[in-house]
């Protein structure tokens, strides 16, 4: 079992670096998002892009571990989050609004048959989008296709291992918790940088700490302030696979609990890379420490170097998903660079760490 989980995070590490990941710099959407109704709209737009990507998507031949039942169980279960997604999304609509057909759609099936209409529809400024849409959610659909066939219940970030494990889906409509993890940087670095955008937007976002890097910068005393800080572990390492990381795990949380920055009861962790077994999310639940993962992905590790492209895939998804979790690094500048063009989209609810439920 062991060989099959090491293999298992091998091929994810192996799929991550060799296979596209899905940016655009949302240059071609023509309309402001500045407003619900245009949040709404623009909602509608990817929701049917993605569903039309989804419904045309096949397995991903490149991966050597698929189990179809999981991978249609994913399918199905997106289907139903799209569906009520869209729906979502028709409560701006006016007869004078883009993508709003005269009664919703009930099925997946009649969801993808308007989707085609809808879109082809648009007005002729749409068209540079349609195209870019269609290759962003094509490759979007692969990334999350990869991790659901070479994922097993201890290494997802794509499903639950064990009740109470947040991810995102369950907070409301429109609202979003910004997340930090691999912190804190040396002194003067991209932490103290990101802190310091989040309290000037009076914003509190959830830091992921990690022990190796604040033993290595000595102390964390009074650099997060008011923000939220949870355990990404002792280090940075699965704690599946890493006997070591799973070792450490309780101590570095004992320890993180002490220190003067949380500020409060240790109440979050996040496992590096997703991985996790239920027996470490109950042992964790026993401790007072719930799991956090994540649903909207920036992938700003991997990150070109325009910013517009983080910031561009991060909107995106979020107008995707319409809730959710996001998940930056504050050791890359391309989390700092990309967050302004991000608070700066109106009609959506930026979460205070310190309310979660």
């Amino acid at each position: 079992m062991r060989a099959l989980l090491v293999m298992v995070v091998a091929s994810v590490a192996a799929a991550k670096t060799s296979l596209p990941v899905a940016w655009t710099n949302r240059a071609a959407w023509p309309e402001p998002v500045t407003t619900v109704a245009q949040f709404d709209f623009a909602s509608r737009a990817e929701v049917l892009a993605f569903s039309v990507a989804l419904e045309e998507s096949v397995e991903v031949p490149e991966l050597k571990i698929s189990r179809p039942s999981s991978t249609e169980a994913w399918r199905r279960s997106r289907e139903v989050v799209l569906l009520e997604n869209f729906q979502r999304a028709m409560g701006t609509c006016t007869k004078q609004g883009g993508l709003c057909p005269d009664q919703p759609p009930r099925t997946f099936s009649e969801l993808t048959a308007y989707a085609r209409r809808g879109l082809a529809g648009l007005p002729d400024s749409f068209t540079a989008w349609r195209t870019e849409s269609a290759t962003f959610h094509h490759h979007y659909v692969r990334e999350l296709l990869r991790l659901v066939m070479v994922s097993n219940r201890t290494s997802s970030e794509i499903s639950p291992v064990a009740d109470g494990e947040a991810f995102g889906e369950e907070l409301p409509d429109r609202s979003f918790l910004l997340t930090f993890d691999d912190g804190p940087t040396a002194r003067g670095g991209e932490t103290e940088r990101v802190v310091t955008l989040m309290r000037e937007h009076s914003l509190h976002a959830l830091f992921f700490v990690v022990g190796n890097s604040v033993r290595a910068r000595g102390s964390i005393e009074g650099v997060y302030g008011d923000q939220c800080v949870g355990s990404h572990g002792d280090v940075h390492e699965s704690l599946v696979t890493s006997a070591r990381a799973a070792r450490e795990l309780p101590t570095w949380n004992q320890t993180l609990r002490g220190l003067e920055a949380p500020g409060e009861h240790l109440r979050w962790m996040r496992p590096p890379y997703g991985q996790r077994t239920a027996k470490q999310v109950e042992q964790l639940r026993e401790d007072g420490v719930k799991v956090m993962l994540w649903n909207i992905d920036s992938q700003d590790w991997q990150a070109p170097s325009d910013s517009a492209l983080v910031s561009g895939r991060v909107l995106t998804l979020m107008l995707l998903w319409r809730h959710g979790v996001v998940l930056f690094h504050d050791v890359h500048p391309a989390a700092r660079k990309a967050l302004p063009a991000l608070l700066d989209v109106g009609g959506v609810t930026w979460l205070d760490c310190h309310e979660l439920r």
